[in-house]
């Protein structure tokens, strides 16, 4: 019996194989994708990509985008309640799974699954337990292309923002640094690969920080 699902997507690499390992198994239909945004700036928390970016991502890979807003600053229970009704919408419409990224973090997969289970929804994670250098090779092998949009500058040098990921970016990065920035590292956004149905155009704009300047971004704007 295939069983339908929604993918959590954050518009990066991980997120792109994720969907591309559930759509090439015949157990899974995909219905859609979901992505959490910041309600005032309508932008992704911490990868800081506009959601009309991710919109343009969702037409290319043929797939609707649910976009849930969150409040700035939103405590965890207003952000399990927009999640959960988010939820209890995917119940109604015959959805029960929930695909995400995870590669090995055990206290981030805990607290997806134990909210899950509040909506008698399931988490599935087709990356779970491979090892990180393992899945960057993936991503760049199959043929997924990403640009490094936002930079932890307490773990990696402003330099790194706006390269791209490939080959060279994992030679050259620090052996204190998960190739796939499963850490918080660097996050990436995905315009192209064997999932999309034609390339997100872009262009490299200014560079901006967040929280205090922890983070440095590069501004993606649209062409």
């Amino acid at each position: 019996m295939v069983q339908k699902v929604m993918v959590s997507w954050s518009g990066g690499k991980d997120s792109a194989l994720a969907l591309h390992k559930v759509m090439k198994d015949p157990n899974y239909e995909v219905s859609g994708i979901f992505s959490t945004i910041s309600e005032e700036k309508g932008r992704l928390p911490i990868h800081e990509v506009k959601d009309s970016l991710l919109q343009k991502q969702a037409k290319a890979l043929g797939l609707p985008l649910t976009i849930i807003p969150i409040p700035l600053q939103a405590s965890n229970e207003v952000y399990e309640q927009c999640l959960g009704s988010f939820f209890r919408q995917c119940r109604e419409k015959g959805v029960d799974i929930v695909v995400y990224a995870d590669l090995f973090l055990e206290d981030i997969k805990s607290y997806r699954d134990q909210l899950l289970n509040q909506y008698k929804m399931k988490g599935y994670y087709p990356l779970w337990g491979k090892a990180s250098p393992s899945i960057g090779n993936m991503i760049i092998s199959e043929g997924f292309h990403a640009v490094i949009t936002t930079v932890d500058r307490e773990k990696l040098g402003e330099e790194w923002v706006g390269k791209i990921y490939n080959f060279s970016f994992l030679k050259e990065l620090p052996e204190s640094i998960d190739p796939c920035g499963e850490k918080g590292e660097f996050h990436t956004f995905v315009y192209d690969g064997p999932i999309f149905k034609w390339p997100i155009p872009f262009k490299q704009g200014t560079r901006f920080s967040t929280l205090g300047e922890k983070f440095i971004h590069v501004e993606l704007e649209e062409k």
